[in-house]
């Protein structure tokens, strides 16, 4: 039977900013409180799983209000 080797993918903060719409500032910040797990390369950047970035994603859709219709907030 062969053996399937998964293979994670790891992201620059720039992309991680652009994959999240969020901000270095709020990334970082969320390592620090342990939402999400930043990696070091040997040089000593920050690098993000893309796994992980898409867990918090789906998680934030989830837990985020519906917008308000615009429409209805004309009287």
């Amino acid at each position: 039977m062969a053996r399937i080797r998964m293979v994670e993918t790891y992201l620059s903060p720039k992309d991680a900013e652009q994959l999240t719409r969020l901000s270095h500032t709020t990334l970082r910040r969320y390592v620090r409180r342990g939402v999400l797990t930043n990696y070091r390369t040997s040089g000593g950047h920050r690098r993000y799983a893309l796994s992980e970035l898409r867990s918090l994603l789906a998680a934030r859709q989830r837990t985020s209000p519906q917008p308000r219709n615009a429409l209805m907030t004309w009287r």
